[in-house]
């Protein structure tokens, strides 16, 4: 895929065009941006638009031996990196510094990729300070982040910062849809809120099903425990997100239509749908802390309770 194929992020796109046509490519930038909107395709396609045989204005042709290289992941200086059980080691960090060491094998320039980098731990954080600050010629660093709020005010600073947006409403459509259950379009698109990329690679009916099943089961005390490991906990407060925010739809507008889950069915007092909102959004950004399922389980169905009467 070129830039010129790339749905939407045009500002991001000008900007990497722009440091192709001037010949000022830097040597590290930070694309972040929600999950699934395209920064690691937009990446992929930056290193191939550097390292392309036949470039046409700031883009890659995409047809060539370089670019169909890249395409396949067998280009010997365009690496991507990801987190392996959900941490980007130091071990994974010496190894690329030892590789931007080498010159290029074949291409221009040697590009790593590093995807969700802000799961790099401390020491590799540490350990990859010294190359970002005085990286090696001819070489370039992307890393691609959904939380950049995570990684080292020391890391950030040593980057270009390239800010990705979701797409409106109407271009997410138009990549999603040729690949969609035409009775599950609506959900899923509402849903994804404008990451194509969520949209085509998770089972957004099959989440809302499974959120209200543990909601009521939490009101109705039916249950005591109904997440099985951390992603799913993260997954079902992004699920409780999106229904707080039907609930508070609703009640500004009374309109079914306007919800993503089209779950709310009377008006509720908006100040409790936000305090609600409040404490599930700091509850949310612990997770990844390792909570203790049943203590979180039973303090959350206490604000089911409290705030939510379905």
């Amino acid at each position: 895929m070129s830039f010129n194929q790339i749905i939407a992020h045009e500002r991001a796109k000008t900007i990497l065009r722009g440091t192709l046509k001037r010949n000022r490519v830097p040597s590290a930038v930070l694309f972040s941006g929600d999950e699934g909107i395209g920064k690691k395709l937009t990446a992929i396609t930056y290193a191939k638009a550097l390292n392309c045989l036949e470039p046409v204005e700031g883009d890659c042709c995409d047809s060539c031996r370089a670019c169909k290289k890249i395409d396949s992941g067998m280009h010997p200086d365009v690496t991507v990196v990801s987190p392996e059980k959900d941490e980007i080691t130091i071990e994974n960090i010496r190894m690329i510094i030892e590789a931007l060491s080498w010159r290029p094998f074949e291409g221009k320039r040697k590009v790593f990729i590093i995807d969700d980098a802000d799961a790099m731990n401390s020491n590799a954080a540490n350990a990859f300070l010294k190359t970002l600050e005085e990286p090696p010629e001819g070489s370039l660093i992307l890393l691609v982040s959904s939380s950049p709020d995570r990684l080292p005010d020391t890391i950030k600073s040593r980057c270009a910062h390239i800010r990705f947006y979701p797409l409106p409403r109407h271009q997410c459509e138009k990549i999603v849809s040729p690949h969609l259950d035409q009775e599950k379009r609506d959900v899923i698109l509402n849903s994804a809120m404008g990451r194509p990329g969520l949209a085509l690679s998770r089972d957004f009916t099959s989440e809302r099903d499974r959120f209200m099943k543990i909601l009521n089961n939490m009101i109705d005390g039916t249950s005591k425990d109904g997440w099985g490991d951390k992603d799913e906990m993260k997954l079902w407060f992004e699920a409780f997100s999106i229904f707080l925010r039907d609930l508070a739809v609703f009640n500004i507008t009374g309109q079914k239509s306007d919800l993503i889950y089209g779950q709310a069915h009377k008006k509720r007092d908006i100040k409790e749908i936000l305090d609600a909102y409040q404490l599930i959004d700091s509850l949310k950004s612990t997770v990844d802390f390792n909570l203790n399922k049943s203590i979180t389980w039973n303090y959350v169905s206490a604000i089911a309770r409290q705030y939510i009467s379905l």
